[in-house]
């Protein structure tokens, strides 16, 4: 934590402003009696012209006293004469630096103008630190107790530093006696971390009263003198209780058979099939508006299928004898935007050309034109694209002349349009002109009883492709799809059918063909019994509870962290620690 500011301590906030200045000729006897009068430490002399030329002490007084100085002497002839002067903006660090090389407790301090602003003395510069150290105090604690993860803070002894109120919450440690580690850790755990025996990282322990735990420790080591160990500590009883419920509900096989005995309703539009409800509806409002002119906009994840749904609504309308012309926007640079799109009249550059580029846009005419990523088109061709779609005219670039094309837009995006009108970074009238219809594909985690029909059309298609023949997919295979999340939804789940189609022998797919982040992100689990031990079985308890969370919470992080009844950086931890992937 980087904390420079509770140390950017000036000369300014440590400068005392009332300082007693005397003229130079002044007497020995008068200059005592204005300090024991003024109870002053010291005294800055000036002369006529009114500018310091010397300081003198108390101490010095009294040396001059015990000397035998004469009582009208003037104290021009005891003052130290070269005074050291500083700025009220240098580092008080550094003033107290230079002061101790030189060896002066106090300094008068000038401004840009040389006006007097006071002194600097060796107890104003202790009083300051000692007033910042108590705010770098509070500070710390305040950043302690706003930590929602117990933590505890250990010497080299094993003895108990410090402790925020999560831990406080946790364990409840006595006011009266002073608390060790076995209050609250497992004597053989307490005692390990005292013998320092083997290196500690993560470590599951349940304490007396039944509470699960989760440890983590981090040893360190302060300006070799003070070293020990920083403990996290979260709870995760209820991870456990949740897993054990989860465990009885047996849901991933009933589903499965459903899943295999096909008894659900089933919608067809072209290539597209689902028997989940959402995307049912997103179907039939593509049937609906497929026979019109209507410009549509989809959305949804990357990879869900967006440009299948755009081909398939433009097959299904009066324009299917048309053109279907695809437009990737985020693969075409951004200086040649509008070119690609409306064309160039080369006429208009080159008086000896006479032919001319044709845009994409023409090439659509009595077809279908679509904008996939439409969110990257640059903004001056949004503009441009708003006014065709208005008046159904555009010009070629370089050309005056207005070139009329009967073209239906239909437009993809995996962002939030709405959220980018809001900052300006997409054009607001081209956004309602072709959100007229508006359709959103459901992710593939939330339409898993679609999943086992779309890998048997997947299989289908690779055994055409490969010339081979699939005559079983093991169950095993199956539950592990449906449990996994598919962060890259459709097109990961086609590009892992390939590979199991590819690297499948005697025509069986088994668990083994599958790529290995998948075996190992997916949240499909031995039971609590096939596991060896109890970190394990908690490892695992945690994951999976952590997956049902996100399924629930519509995989709403922020609703999910509150579910679970932990901070966002803590399941952004654990869902990076357990390679829980989400879009």
């Amino acid at each position: 934590m980087k904390t420079d500011f509770l140390m950017d301590i000036k000369v300014r906030d440590a400068l005392r402003k009332e300082v007693i200045l005397v003229h130079d000729n002044i007497t020995v006897e008068n200059l005592n009696e204005i300090m024991l009068l003024k109870k002053q430490e010291e005294v800055l002399v000036v002369d006529d012209n009114n500018e310091i030329v010397g300081i003198i002490t108390r101490n010095d007084l009294a040396k001059s006293f015990a000397r035998g100085i004469e009582l009208n002497t003037e104290i021009k002839h005891i003052m130290t004469r070269n005074v050291f002067f500083l700025h009220p903006d240098k580092p008080l660090l550094e003033a107290r630096s230079e002061m101790r090389n030189l060896a002066i407790s106090r300094a008068p301090v000038l401004d840009d103008s040389g006006q007097l602003l006071g002194l600097l003395t060796g107890k104003g510069i202790c009083d300051a630190f000692s007033k910042r150290l108590e705010k770098a105090v509070n500070f710390q604690n305040l950043i302690m107790d706003n930590i929602k993860t117990a933590i505890c803070i250990l010497n080299d002894k094993c003895e108990i530093l410090a402790y925020n109120k999560a831990f406080e919450q946790l364990f409840k440690p006595s006011k009266i006696f002073k608390p060790t580690t076995h209050h609250f850790l497992p004597g053989k755990l307490a005692e390990k971390i005292k013998k320092g025996e083997t290196p500690l990282d993560e470590i599951y322990f349940e304490s007396k009263d039944g509470r699960k735990f989760l440890l983590k420790t981090c040893p360190f080591n302060f300006d070799e003198k003070l070293c020990g160990m920083i403990m996290n500590i979260e709870e995760i009883s209820d991870v456990i209780n949740l897993i054990t419920e989860l465990e009885k509900a047996n849901h991933r096989m009933m589903f499965l058979e459903k899943q295999l005995g096909g008894t659900e309703e089933q919608t067809t539009f072209g290539k597209l099939t689902s028997k989940n409800p959402k995307m049912i509806e997103v179907i039939e409002l593509a049937k609906r508006t497929a026979l019109t002119d209507a410009p549509i906009l989809i959305k949804g994840e990357s990879g869900t299928g967006k440009a299948i749904l755009a081909s398939t609504i433009h097959e299904y309308s009066s324009r299917r004898k048309g053109p279907f012309v695809r437009v990737n926007c985020a693969a075409i640079p951004a200086n040649i935007f509008e070119s690609e799109l409306f064309g160039v009249d080369i006429a208009d550059f080159d008086t000896t050309a006479n032919s001319e580029k044709v845009g994409l846009l023409e090439l659509a005419n009595k077809g279908t034109i679509f904008f996939e990523n439409i969110h990257d088109m640059p903004m001056d061709v949004q503009m441009k694209l708003k006014s065709f779609i208005e008046n159904k005219t555009f010009y070629k670039t370089g050309s005056n002349t207005p070139i009329k094309t009967d073209v239906r837009v239909i437009a993809s995006t995996d962002k939030d349009l709405s959220s980018l009108v809001e900052k300006q970074k997409f054009c607001r009238e081209l956004y309602e002109d072709i959100n007229i219809v508006s359709m959103e594909i459901p992710p593939l985690r939330k339409r898993s009883e679609d999943i086992v029909d779309l890998v048997n059309g997947f299989i289908r298609e690779f055994e055409l492709h490969y010339n081979k023949t699939i005559e079983n997919i093991d169950s095993e295979v199956l539950k592990i799809f449906m449990d996994y999340s598919w962060p890259g939804n459709i097109r990961q789940l086609k590009n892992v059918v390939d590979r199991l189609v590819i690297l499948c022998e005697h025509g069986k797919i088994t668990a083994d063909d599958l790529p290995e982040y998948i075996k190992q992100g997916n949240d499909y689990h031995p039971t609590l019994q096939e596991v060896s031990n109890l970190n394990q079985a908690s490892d695992i308890a945690e994951k999976q509870v952590i997956i049902e969370a996100l399924k629930k919470c519509s995989f709403n992080k922020t609703k999910t962290a509150e579910y679970l009844k932990i901070s966002r950086s803590t399941l952004y931890n654990k869902m990076r620690e357990y390679n829980i992937q989400v879009n």
